[in-house]
């Protein structure tokens, strides 16, 4: 029993000593695995912000077209608004008229 209260501290302290280097030797690991993280982080940003410029050329240039193209469509429209039409309603638009007449 002497034998083994003087054995077990020590195979304790080797143990703890093992699990120590361990220890050290992953938290190095991360240190690296992280600054190469955050190398490959700041990579990709600059490539991002970069196309953003592209991006935001694309936009004005989007909003250009739809703004000449919504003009388009309205002069189109007001031009064929004041074209008569001959056409007769039919019996169903001139009941739903007297409909929406009667609730007025």
């Amino acid at each position: 029993m002497e034998t083994l209260s003087a054995v077990l501290p020590i195979v304790i302290d080797c143990l703890v000593a093992c699990l120590l280097v361990a220890i050290i030797v992953l938290v190095i690991k991360v240190i690296g695995i992280l600054n190469d993280a955050r190398l490959l982080i700041d990579n990709i940003i600059e490539k991002v912000n970069t196309v953003n410029g592209l991006f935001n050329v694309i936009k004005r240039i989007d909003r250009s077209v739809n703004g000449v193209a919504k003009k388009l469509v309205d002069i189109v429209e007001s031009a064929l608004s004041k074209v008569p039409t001959k056409r007769k309603p039919s019996e169903e638009e001139i009941e739903l008229d007297e409909i929406l007449k009667g609730r007025k």
